[in-house]
Order: C-alpha cells, then sequence, then structure tokens
C-alpha cells in the first residue's frame, strides 16, 4: 500500500512539474489583481487573503505607498500561498438513471440533479446511467455508465476564480470540458489506478479499466504520467498505459465520422443510422442526449458495424453522437448531429408470435398490445419475398388479436402498426420473425397385418407429421400408463413390434419436434389381440362334439 501511495505522489507531481514547466512561467507563482475604482489594500487584503497573512506583508509585496489610494487598472501581485483556501462544492448539473453517492462516513444517497457534492465524495453509476458535474471554476465532467468516481479535493482559492480540482476514477470512462486554468495553483487532475493526467484547459476523455487506462485529448494539452515517464499529449491524439507500464506513448486519435447523411427528423419510430466506415475503426461508441452539451446521455452504446437502429424515443429534440474505436481501445474524434423525433402514432407492441419462436399449431394467432390513440390496426405477414407481397394483410378494429387462415409450414416475419380514429396511419413496428411448424397430433393408430409368411411381428402406423420430427410410442395394460410395456422413439410414422400376448392393451404415440419439443401424448387407443390357443382350444373341441354325434 505505501509503494503504491509513494508511486501515486510520484504520478501527481510528475505530471505536474510537466505542465507547469510547459505553459507556466518559472517565477509566476503570484497571482495578479486588478485594481478596481474605489478598492483599498484594505479591502482586498479582506477579499483574497488568508486571515494568517496580513495587509502589511501586501503592502510590502507590492511597494504600494498610500494603502488609501490605489491607481484603478493597476495590477497587484498576490503570492498563491497567501489567498484563503476554501472548500468547493461539484454540482450534479443534470442525471440520467440509477447513480448514488456516499461520503467519507459512508453514508449513501442517490444522486438527483441539483445535489451539491463535497470533497471525498464518492459518485458510482450502474450500467446504463450517466450524470454532470460542474466545478467551482465552471469546468464540466460527463460520468458515465458503470464508473466510479472519487472527488478527492475541491478547493478554491479566495475569490481568485483559482480552482484545485484532483479526482480519481478508480473504473469507468469520463468526458472533461476543463476552462482554461488561471493561475499557477490552478490545478484538474485525473488520477486513476494506473496514470495520472493534468491539464489546464482542454476537453479530453479517461478511461480506466482492467487493462490499464485510456487518455483521448479533443482540445488543449493533457500531461499523462505513468511512473517517473511523462508526456504532454497535444490535441488529436491518445494514449494507453497498462498498469505497471512506464511508457507514455501518444497516437494519432481516428477522425470523426460523417454523419451528414443521417435523416434530421425520419419519420419512422426506431430511427436508423448509418454512416460510412472509419479507417482504422473496429468499433463505434453511439450517444443520444437531450442536452447540447451531452450532460447526461438517454443512450450510449458500442457497436461492430457503421450503423445502428435506435430504440424507441418520444417526441422531442435530440443530439447524436458518434466516434470511432480503434484496436487498442482509444475513442476518436467525435461527431455531432441533430435528430427531430416527431409526435408519430406509436405501434403497439408486439406479444406473439414472439422473436424466433416456432409455432406449432396450424392455425397463428397474432397478438399485440394497445396503443394509445389507436381505434384499428394493421397487420401484414411475409414469407421469402417480403413485405412488398405479404402473404396475409387486414386491418383489425377494436381488438388486440387476429388468427390468420390456413398457411403452408415454414418461416415468416410479421408487423403491426396503429391506425387513428380518422384513418391515419402510423410507422409499421419492427418485423417479428417466426417459424410455422405445427405438431401433428397422434389421433389415430393402425395395426396392420403381418407380412406373408411372418407370424411372429405385428406392425402399428400412422399419420406422419412434419419432415425431421420423431415420435414416441407407448405401449401399456393400464389405461393411465402407470406401468409402460413399450416405450421407443422412432424416425418413422411407424413401429414394428414382436407378435403381443393376448388381451387388451393401451396405445399411444407423441410427436417430437426436430428441436426436441415434445407435444402431447393424445388420449390412449385400446387394442384386443384374441388368444391363439384358445382359437385352437375352440377349434378342437368343435370337432370332438362333431365326432361324437
Amino acid at each position: 500500500m505505501q509503494k503504491r501511495t509513494i508511486q501515486r505522489m510520484g504520478w501527481r507531481a510528475g505530471a505536474l512539474a510537466l505542465l507547469l514547466a510547459l505553459v507556466c512561467p518559472a517565477t509566476a507563482q503570484d497571482w495578479t489583481y486588478r485594481v478596481r475604482p474605489g478598492d483599498t489594500l484594505w479591502d482586498v487584503a479582506g477579499e483574497y487573503l488568508a486571515p494568517s497573512v496580513p495587509w502589511q506583508r501586501l503592502q510590502e509585496h507590492n511597494r504600494v505607498a498610500d494603502p488609501y489610494r490605489l491607481t484603478p487598472g493597476s495590477t497587484l501581485r498576490i503570492p498563491v500561498q497567501w489567498l484563503h483556501r476554501q472548500p468547493a462544492r461539484a454540482k450534479v448539473v443534470a442525471v440520467n438513471g440509477d447513480a448514488s453517492t456516499r461520503t467519507t462516513a459512508g453514508r449513501a444517497a442517490p444522486v438527483t440533479a441539483g445535489m451539491s457534492l463535497g470533497s471525498g465524495a464518492v459518485v458510482e453509476t450502474t450500467p446504463e446511467a450517466s450524470l454532470s458535474l460542474q466545478f467551482a471554476d465552471g469546468s464540466r465532467l460527463l460520468l458515465l455508465g458503470d464508473s466510479e468516481l472519487l472527488l478527492e479535493r475541491l478547493t478554491r482559492l479566495g475569490r481568485s476564480g483559482i480552482a484545485d480540482t484532483r479526482l480519481r476514477l478508480q473504473r469507468g470512462r469520463i468526458g472533461n470540458d476543463v476552462r482554461h486554468l488561471r493561475g499557477p495553483a490552478a490545478n484538474f487532475i485525473v488520477d486513476t489506478p494506473s496514470a495520472s493526467s493534468a491539464v489546464r484547459g482542454t476537453q479530453f476523455r479517461v478511461e480506466a479499466n482492467a487493462a490499464g487506462t485510456q487518455t483521448e485529448v479533443l482540445e488543449g494539452r493533457v500531461a499523462v504520467s505513468a511512473g517517473a515517464r511523462s508526456a504532454l499529449v497535444q490535441r488529436g491524439y491518445g494514449t494507453v498505459v497498462a498498469h505497471d507500464q512506464t511508457e507514455v506513448t501518444p497516437v494519432t486519435l481516428l477522425g470523426a465520422p460523417d454523419l451528414s447523411r443521417l435523416v434530421p427528423a425520419p419519420q419512422v419510430t426506431r430511427a436508423p443510422l448509418a454512416w460510412p466506415a472509419v479507417a482504422g475503426a473496429r468499433q463505434y461508441r453511439v450517444q443520444i442526449s437531450e442536452h447540447p452539451r451531452f450532460d447526461s446521455l438517454r443512450l450510449d452504446v458500442e457497436v461492430d458495424t457503421p450503423d445502428y437502429t435506435l430504440p424507441p424515443l418520444e417526441e422531442g429534440s435530440y443530439y447524436v453522437r458518434v466516434r470511432g474505436i480503434d484496436a487498442q481501445g482509444l475513442e476518436g474524434r467525435d461527431a455531432v448531429a441533430h435528430l427531430q423525433v416527431d409526435g408519430l402514432l406509436q405501434p403497439p407492441y408486439s406479444i406473439a408470435p414472439a422473436a424466433s419462436s416456432v409455432v406449432r399449431t396450424h392455425d397463428v394467432a397474432l397478438s399485440w398490445t394497445r396503443a394509445p390513440g389507436a381505434a384499428a390496426y394493421d397487420y401484414e405477414v411475409a414469407g421469402a419475398a417480403g413485405f412488398t407481397q405479404p402473404i396475409a394483410q387486414a386491418r383489425v378494429k377494436d381488438a388486440t388479436t387476429a388468427t390468420l387462415g390456413a398457411i403452408p409450414p415454414g418461416d415468416y416475419h410479421w408487423r403491426i402498426r396503429s391506425v387513428d380514429r380518422a384513418g391515419t396511419t402510423g410507422p409499421f413496428g419492427d418485423a417479428i420473425a417466426f417459424t410455422l411448424r405445427p405438431m401433428a397430433e397422434v389421433t389415430a393408430i393402425d395395426r396392420h397385418a403381418a407380412e406373408a409368411g411372418n407370424t411372429r411381428q405385428v406392425t402399428f402406423r400412422w399419420p406422419a407429421g412434419q419432415p425431421g420430427q420423431r415420435y414416441r410410442f407407448q405401449m401399456s395394460r393400464t389405461a393411465d400408463f402407470r406401468e409402460v410395456t413399450v416405450d421407443k422413439t422412432v424416425g418413422e410414422a411407424e413401429i414394428t413390434l414382436p407378435r403381443l400376448r393376448s388381451g387388451i392393451w393401451y396405445l399411444r404415440a407423441q410427436t417430437i419436434d426436430v428441436d426436441g419439443f415434445e407435444g402431447p401424448f393424445p388420449r390412449p387407443q385400446a387394442v384386443e389381440v384374441p388368444c391363439r390357443f384358445c382359437r385352437i382350444g375352440a377349434g378342437a373341441g368343435a370337432l370332438l362334439i362333431l365326432l361324437a354325434l
């Protein structure tokens, strides 16, 4: 633990030293205050200096002759260490989904918009949630789903506008929009288990996962440190730092996708998005938000191909953000498009047949939910030719079920849409695939005579079902089949057995589908097998009677 603490301190010190050396003058440890009309040295000292620093030190540091008279527009140099340090707060700007926070005392609470969080607070999001925070200097952070963030230190220095913000991303992904930091003591540092990122005004993203840390710089520059190594990552570059890795090597980020072909106001419930593939992208991240700054996300998904079908969205204005993901997992530049969803008549939810289900009856029963504003529903059923040539279609009024006429076994799709009282139709819902493969119920089993010259076997046959289906045949001495004498599975609609003993037999057969689904057993049939020796005995007795006469 001590080694990790020392290592983390080294990351922070290295990142901060690199950033200050590159973007700040070495002697710029003073914050500059511009004098306003009516200011006195006591006024400035009271507003900005720590209580332990007397105003005389400020007078001496700036060689002010008359503390009662300060020239408007002139400047006062105030050493940063003299400024009054105060705890700062982070405000929850927006939240979507379930997120929680816990304090250093261990108290947990749900995160809500407008909530104020202080140093030491831990914020966690569920996989489907997102939220944004605003810090004392106006900088913003977007926390994505399945993330854990510690607000390690939130400090502001008097009324100078200088903020010292230190965060620790334990896991997950954040996007940051950091205001240009004023003053040498201004910091915005993000630590992860494997790296540290320090900035002074930029847009960048950080992800902490099991493999390590990813940093992607969209604007400005970010000093990334790992161990004793540091690198200044420029705009349009990113870096991946694995656990226990000391090298920090910036690589070029993927370019932004081209979203110019997206339809800005799609007239379908689930809008299809598509864009040209980005060279080098193995995946894409798609985000939807009601906020132009993406303060919270309605949707955040990764897809393998340059297209995605949006889920149903309520009427309103939305923003789509897409970026490519390269082989290392670095996410590239963003492309943003506006999307307007009109108040379309929503299709009902399909109930049956369910997606990829198998209908095992000859009749296909369609069912769906009621949709708001719908007075009727149009359904279509299509085979291999698609919905340009539906095999069945109809309008159903004041009902949520329909039964199709006889159609041959095979693979089909069905879809449904709403119709209002004026006859206006909404868009069709998603096409639902199903397979029709009826299960024949074996209700008639026939016994066939033995073949010529074969008196030791008996054959039973019944009507065949669909190709590939099998059958389970059973025989018992009792109608309840408590004790089964014959129990065999066959691939054809017949079975040949050795000649049965005389008496009453009960028999039945069930159909087994190609996927192993077993149909019901029908009512058993009874068959009587006569006693062969009884017939011989009866014939012999009759012969003796005739001889006696």
